[in-house]
């Protein structure tokens, strides 16, 4: 690991901290308070940030290989199925403005980090019923035990990324795209 690629990841974290911990302690999600009409609204909100967000970044990247295995538009639904929300009368979030093979890597990092915070959500929901099994939380269950390996893989591409001098502009689409996540989620 290269030490501008090291990093990127310390850059990410510190730079996003602010826009981090505002949806974080926003979304409430690990409250044990959180009730299952609070999810419901939680998980419509995420699809339809979600249904813009995906093709933007699909737009972007043009990078199927590096999408596909990640694309959780498809989970967003099956929860909203089960939780008794049709799917199709949400929606659509405008994307965050993200113009870049590289800013659209700092949006992926949001929204791939979120894995990794799914998985602390994942064992707050059985408080109300939910899980992979039963249905309403395959969003948050996210890669299964593949999560840690996925995010290991990201983080090699988007050390690549950075490495080419693609720094700023990766840290802008985060910043971005917790920005527009936040204001939708919260506001």
């Amino acid at each position: 690991m290269s030490l501008v690629s090291s990093s990127i990841r310390d850059r990410l974290r510190a730079e996003t901290r602010p826009e981090h911990d505002r949806l974080e302690n926003g979304l409430r999600l690990t409250d044990p308070d959180l009730t299952l009409e609070r999810y419901r609204e939680v998980m419509a909100r995420f699809f339809a940030f979600w249904s813009g967000w995906e093709p933007r970044m699909a737009a972007v990247l043009t990078d199927e290989a590096l999408l596909a295995p990640r694309r959780r538009l498809h989970l967003l639904r099956a929860d909203l199925l089960a939780l008794g929300i049709a799917p199709e009368t949400l929606p659509a979030c405008e994307p965050p403005p993200i113009h870049s093979r590289s800013e659209a890597f700092g949006s992926l990092y949001v929204m791939e980090g979120s894995t990794l915070g799914g998985r602390v959500i994942l064992k707050r929901l059985g408080a109300l019923g939910l899980s992979p099994d039963t249905g309403g939380c395959a969003y948050f269950a996210g890669y299964g035990a593949e999560t840690g390996a996925m995010w290991t893989r990201f983080l090699e591409r988007l050390e690549a990324e950075a490495d080419n001098g693609n720094a700023p502009a990766i840290i802008r689409g985060a910043r971005a795209t917790f920005a527009r996540l936040g204001d939708w989620m919260l506001g």
